[in-house]
């Protein structure tokens, strides 16, 4: 069977590891804040997308019962070693007709997006995300930000130039990423266009890493109590709407009609 793209990254690129650094840490923290503010006890949990299970097992050891799906076979099987009793399948955001409809009550999709080009693709997802939500209920949708592309890799790396050239930037420095690629990046522009073709409402939105991404070097070279710092500036500063759309990520919290 042919690897796509995602299973090649995801085979090589462990995301356990990813979230383990600092950098890491502080998109966990934060995200796991912004979520204690609307979880209840008794909540069934839906986790698409959930890689290693990183974020279902935090859930898990804290008592919510969290159904999980990951594309990735490699993921699934870090999931288990660590969670043997994780409940996981197998499958695609775009397409599972192995979750009930109305069944979640809260329904992460922390990764799928960032790998779905296009707006037609990344609708699929969310309707699919929607379908599988009670109604009144919430999806936490993350997304890559065009900026951090542009600042960290177009320009620090002295790239622009040449992919401007061949159009995989466009004049208003906005990335077209082409369907054969790993990642697509979004503006809140974007984002805010797909909730209306989805028919959801925002809550709220919030950046879980701000500068942690550009400042990966500096955050491992500070003491143990500057970091805790960090960590405290970054969940405060991060539903700030001068700050939202600059760091890597966003995570858009919509509710379902």
């Amino acid at each position: 069977m042919a690897f796509s793209n995602i299973e090649r990254h995801y085979n090589k690129h462990h995301e356990d590891k990813r979230l383990e650094r600092r950098h890491g840490i502080v998109e966990f923290r934060v995200t796991m804040h912004h979520l204690h503010r609307f979880l209840t006890p008794g909540m069934q949990l839906l986790d698409i997308g959930a890689g290693t299970g990183r974020y279902a097992s935090a859930l898990m050891a804290e008592g919510y019962k969290v159904k999980a799906v990951e594309l990735v076979r490699h993921n699934i099987q870090v999931f288990l070693q660590r969670q043997p009793d994780a409940d996981v399948v197998q499958g695609d955001a775009r397409d599972m007709p192995y979750i009930d409809t109305a069944s979640a009550d809260i329904t992460l999709l922390l990764g799928p997006l960032y790998h779905l080009i296009g707006d037609d693709e990344k609708l699929k997802a969310l309707n699919e995300a929607k379908r599988v939500t009670k109604p009144g209920g919430l999806i936490f949708v993350a997304y890559l930000m065009n900026e951090y592309s542009i600042l960290s890799y177009c320009f620090d790396e002295d790239r622009i130039s040449g992919l401007m050239e061949r159009g995989a930037v466009d004049d208003n420095f906005h990335i077209r990423a082409q369907n054969d690629e790993l990642y697509d990046y979004v503006r809140i522009d974007d984002i805010n266009r797909l909730n209306k073709a989805a028919g959801l409402q925002r809550v709220t939105i919030f950046s879980p890493d701000g500068a942690a991404d550009y400042m990966r070097t500096r955050l491992n070279r500070m003491s143990d109590a500057t970091f805790a710092r960090f960590i405290e500036y970054q969940t405060l500063v991060s539903e700030r709407p001068d700050l939202i759309g600059a760091g890597s990520h966003v995570v858009d919290v919509v509710r379902v009609g």
